[in-house]
């Protein structure tokens, strides 16, 4: 059986794993409504917008607070035109204060939104058809959406390879590649453990909280291409922060040179285990660059300097990752390369058509100007009936399967820098996975965290308990995670592991639920609420029903403090199901007063009342006081 048709992936099909998933309920609900991302919305003028900003394309908003708990989200450009993005997956991280939305357009295969909160400052970027949008903070507490202009970014990338010591870095022999397949899926995941760093002048362009919710932005974006891709691969970034080397003055190149040199940043990639560093820099010579060397000692691979360096404004160019995937052992797309990757297949793939595209990888199209899509060439993944990359085996000449190639470097560039010793086993695995609620939007799950060692947790779902895909990562000491991505009467199957930078534990239990219909709105409150003595220690409380979608009535009491001169002691007197109308109250003598709401499984309605009456024990009643009202 060919498992690359079983298993194809098709953009143009489907969006996601996930929204496979949120389909396959045959009595599912609509959508939920979508989220806006900015309210108060109005244009705003081309002066104070950063430089690589496309005149005309801004509108400026207030942050909605809800956009990063939202099933789906609404952006509205500067044209007037909304675009709706679903969600794909969320990271977020308790420890270091960070949350991430990813997600897709929903009329846009192959496209990308990432939304990330750190430091408390929210950012975002996103391609949509073509064009890149990115969502920054602005002044007085608005924030302001705007489509990048490619023309004044930086074109193109520098990369090298090279070896010391030994022979070259990135040899290959036909026994390592001849045997396999193009990847149509992704066994496991291996932690590549990335440091990112940033210079004074990259936080003074932006503010160093700003800076970090950009950088969180690409760290999540390249993740979801690696899930899009099936490839075995999650980037961990294990530090952030800013350094004290500044750029050169003089380019990327001569900072790529201090970088490598700098004990600060050196130091602090061994302390932390990083298999790779990127700095974030003002240099704008490129948008990014990429030197990996492998060192040797008699004869024996003992270590690989992998460093890259990202001009800021190009964070929300998917550089990142492109520049990740070049000390991965990836290449650009053949037309614009003259070096070889890793394998004779390392290579990024390209249609210049009109309805054609660009992977992660590739240069932009000489004669169309084609979307890029977030995904590394894979003939098993389709974008537009376009297989996205080449097999080997099909055509070892023009292959491109780039996700095939990081599924074969991940564990050598996991190795390139030694983990800790607290870090040198793969953890133990999550237990007792359990649901902690279920509702018709959300499903909440708990488990219980067995490891010391662990950098995080991936939640992964299915919809029939074979086929799990991730929706979410959970930081260090998690112990639980909200599903907000589900659809109504829908079943769900979910699973959760551990991560380090040595691997993944095994799996916890399965569990599984169903969704529940959405609810019915609350009933409207009853009215004529009417207390009335009986003259032995009771009161009858009686009242009419607002609507006929009440499930039950709540009555509370409260009782007149004499002495104090309050009600107080306010208590719920009776529950009683829907179909009853009154209740006979055993009080005791005293003044009390009587309010009644109404409830569904949709809420309560607010309480309808007061009643005041005196309860006595004779046949005699009387009238509260007015003061007592």
């Amino acid at each position: 059986m060919n498992t690359r048709t079983v298993r194809r992936f098709t953009f143009a099909t489907v969006a996601s794993l996930a929204s496979v998933m949120c389909t396959t309920g045959a009595m599912a609900a609509p959508s939920q409504k979508a989220v806006e991302v900015l309210g108060n919305r109005g244009p705003v003028a081309n002066v104070g917008l950063p430089t690589h900003a496309r005149a005309g394309s801004a509108v400026s908003g207030v942050l909605n607070v809800d956009v990063l708990s939202a099933r789906s989200i609404d952006l509205t450009l500067a044209d007037g035109q909304t675009i709706t993005a679903t969600l794909q997956r969320v990271a977020s991280d308790e420890k270091k204060g960070t949350q991430s939305w990813v997600g897709t357009f929903e009329d846009s295969p192959g496209s990308l939104i990432v939304l990330s909160k750190a430091k408390g400052v929210v950012t975002g970027f996103g391609n949509y058809k073509g064009q890149t949008l990115e969502l920054v903070p602005a002044a007085g507490g608005k924030h302001v959406l705007f489509a990048v202009d490619q023309q004044r970014l930086p074109k193109g990338d520098r990369v090298e390879k090279s070896s010391v010591g030994g022979s070259a870095a990135l040899s290959t022999t036909t026994t390592t590649y001849g045997t396999g397949g193009s990847t149509a899926a992704a066994a496991g995941s291996v932690v590549h453990d990335v440091l990112v760093v940033y210079t004074a002048a990259a936080a003074n362009k932006w503010g160093a909280a700003t800076l970090e919710s950009m950088i969180q932005n690409a760290i999540q974006a390249a993740n979801q291409a690696y899930i899009n891709s099936y490839a075995s691969v999650t980037v961990n970034m294990v530090g952030l922060q800013q350094v004290s080397m500044t750029e050169s003055g003089s380019g990327m190149y001569p900072t790529m040179s201090t970088l490598e040199k700098n004990t600060e940043v050196q130091d602090l990639r061994k302390k932390l285990a990083a298999d790779m560093v990127v700095l974030v820099s003002q240099d704008s010579d490129y948008c990014g660059y990429a030197k990996l060397t492998k060192y040797f000692t008699n004869g024996v691979t003992t270590w690989w300097d992998a460093n890259a360096v990202v001009y800021s404004s190009c964070l929300s160019n998917q550089t990142v990752a492109h520049e990740l995937g070049h000390l991965q052992g990836l290449d650009h797309n053949r037309e614009n390369t003259a070096s070889s990757g890793w394998y004779p297949y390392s290579y990024g793939y390209r249609v210049c058509a009109a309805d054609g595209f660009r992977d992660i990888m590739s240069y932009a199209c000489p004669t169309a100007t084609v979307p890029i899509i977030n995904v590394f060439s894979n003939p098993s993944v389709t974008y537009n009936g376009y297989q996205t990359g080449i097999s080997y085996e099909a055509s070892p000449s023009t292959a491109a399967e780039t996700a095939r190639t990081l599924n074969d470097t991940a564990t050598t560039v996991a190795g390139y820098m030694a983990s800790s010793t607290s870090t040198a086993t793969a953890p133990a695995s999550p237990s007792g996975l359990a649901f902690s609620s279920v509702a018709y939007n959300s499903v909440g799950l708990s488990w219980a965290d067995n490891a010391t060692n662990e950098s995080g947790f991936k939640i992964e779902r299915s919809p029939d308990g074979v086929t799990f895909a991730e929706v979410g990562s959970a930081g260090t000491d998690a112990r639980s995670f909200t599903d907000v991505n589900v659809r109504t009467l829908t079943r769900y199957f979910y699973r959760v592991r551990a991560f380090n930078s040595s691997g993944a534990s095994g799996y916890s239990n399965v569990v599984n639920t169903t969704t529940p219909d959405v609810p019915p709105p609350p009933p409207a409150a009853p009215s004529g609420v009417a207390a009335s003595n009986k003259g032995d220690g009771t009161a009858l409380v009686a009242w009419v029903p607002g609507s006929s979608t009440a499930s039950s009535f709540d009555v509370r009491r409260e009782k007149w403090d004499s002495r104090k001169g309050v009600w107080s002691g306010a208590t719920t007197a009776a529950t009683v199901p829907s179909g009853v109308t009154s209740i006979i109250d055993s009080t005791g003598a005293g003044s009390y007063r009587y309010y009644v709401r109404a409830s569904n499984t949709g809420g309560a309605s607010a309480y309808a009342g007061p009643a005041s009456v005196t309860v006595t024990s004779s046949t005699s009643s009387k009238k509260v006081p007015p003061g007592k009202r």
